[in-house]
């Protein structure tokens, strides 16, 4: 088991590019829920912790990964760094260990109001 963890965290580090986006917040949080439906478009997510203020991004409810320009140039290259971070988010919550997730208070594009994160670290 720690072989693929592991292995999901090297995978993520491979593929995540520099930060490109200014973020709003910063939390370190255990993941309660990670959505697998929407990949390798996007995950949703949710933690143990308020990234932000107590209105945006509240515990317990979603948070919207999907890449953004930086994440790779083409969209095979994006939907693998999806993959990464739905790895990295399911060993988490597997293992019980916290993440950091850098985000941004803006709900995202598609109108569900979900907040966005940019960054995903374990």
């Amino acid at each position: 088991m720690r072989k693929y963890l592991f292995a999901a965290l090297l995978a993520v580090m491979a593929i995540t590019p520099v930060m490109a986006n200014p973020d709003d917040w910063v939390v370190t949080a255990r993941v309660t829920t990670v959505e697998g439906t929407n990949v390798p478009m996007l995950v949703n997510f949710a933690l143990d912790q308020n990234g932000g203020t107590t209105t945006q991004c509240v515990a317990g409810h979603w948070i919207n990964y999907h890449p953004y320009a930086g994440a790779g140039t083409d969209t095979t290259s994006q939907q693998q760094n999806v993959k990464a971070v739905y790895a990295l988010l399911l060993a988490a919550r597997l293992s019980g260990q916290t993440v950091t997730v850098y985000g941004t208070n803006t709900p995202d594009s598609n109108g569900s109001g979900r907040c966005v994160a940019s960054w995903v670290l374990m």
